[in-house]
């Protein structure tokens, strides 16, 4: 009979608190290594573990199987796809404009059409639009440039010399359309696509949870049955992958958590705003007023970290992102999503 104590179990794991990219890696690669161990054949007819433990397993597989459909959705959603093709199109409309007002910049034989050039130039560099930047951004200074554009008669006059009104116009109507798209990402229906994932979510750890609950029982169960070798055999070659799969993921959570902590806060002013500058909003008077307001948005690229302090809310919301590029101050938090508190200082 095999000691009790040094039977081998599958521990606690707090998948509860991974995050949801890490949650999906973790739930899919125990899916997987159950798949491999619970057929005796390629043809997967003949089941290794007795009908309780296996329907558990399928349970999970079934379970994970809906979460990672759940994740995809939110992932790559209609409204994703067609805010990035949306963006395309603007990025390609607005180099057009801008090769075609530094071409004529330069051209002396066309004066006219050189004149109404240099009238656009200077009004453009100022925005200082970038179409391989962030769409946030690009889409506020694009809106700031077109507004002053189109309420600047000579401005209007140089860009119908240079042929290029009607772009503007079509440049405009891009820009509008992705504010309503980034707008829609937080209306109805994105909100039930992440409730959704957070209901999947919970039926695979419940699933999970069930799954462990049962295969430690039965390992113990066949290690003091002498007659129960070979299946307790099975059982610790089970536990032991998934133990390995829960040290694995344990370490990247680890990691991504000391890359938290290690941020380097800097005493920028809080949302690029006006009012941060008045108020004197900075992040040291941030974290001095209060710490836990801090968050990190994991789903920005690249991670941005935000406040959920009003007094940060009201200086321009979202506040400076982990490699401080500053984050548009028109960016307000969505209360409805859940953001990872951290530790600083």
């Amino acid at each position: 009979m095999s000691d009790i104590m040094n039977i081998p179990q599958i521990p606690a794991a707090p998948i509860e608190n991974l995050q949801n990219d890490l949650h999906i890696g973790f739930t899919g690669d125990i899916a997987k290594r159950l798949q491999k161990l619970r057929w005796a054949d390629e043809a997967h007819t003949l089941k290794v573990f007795p009908e309780a433990v296996d329907a558990l397993m399928g349970a999970f597989v079934v379970a994970q199987g809906k979460e990672d459909q759940a994740y995809v959705i939110v992932q790559g959603s209609d409204l994703t796809r067609q805010r990035l093709e949306k963006d395309r199109q603007r990025d390609v409309l607005y180099k057009e404009i801008k090769k075609t007002v530094d071409t004529f910049a330069t051209l002396t034989i066309f004066p006219d059409r050189q004149e109404a050039a240099l009238r656009m130039q200077p009004v453009m560099q100022r925005y200082k639009i970038d179409p391989d930047g962030g769409v946030e951004a690009q889409t506020v200074a694009t809106e700031q440039w077109i507004e002053e554009q189109l309420a600047n008669y000579n401005l209007q006059q140089a860009a119908q010399a240079l042929g290029i009104h009607e772009s503007i116009n079509q440049l405009k109507t891009l820009n509008d359309e992705i504010q309503q798209l980034t707008a829609d990402r937080n209306d109805e229906r994105s909100q039930k696509t992440t409730a959704e994932l957070k209901t999947a979510r919970a039926a695979t750890d419940l699933a999970y949870r069930s799954m462990v609950l049962m295969v430690n029982a039965q390992a113990i169960t066949t290690s003091v049955d002498p007659a129960s070798a070979a299946m307790s055999h099975t059982y610790e070659v089970l536990i032991k992958s998934v133990q390995e799969t829960i040290r694995y993921y344990r370490q990247l959570s680890d990691e991504r958590r000391r890359a938290n902590k290690r941020v380097t806060v800097k005493s920028d002013i809080v949302g690029n705003h006006q009012y941060a500058v008045v108020a004197g909003w900075t992040w040291e008077r941030l974290i001095q007023d209060s710490k836990a307001a801090l968050a990190v948005d994991q789903d920005a690229n690249p991670a941005r970290i935000v406040s959920t302090d009003k007094k940060a809310l009201k200086a321009g919301g979202l506040v400076l992102a982990l490699q401080g590029v500053a984050v548009a101050p028109t960016d307000t938090i969505d209360v409805s999503r859940e953001y990872e508190l951290i530790a600083l200082g």
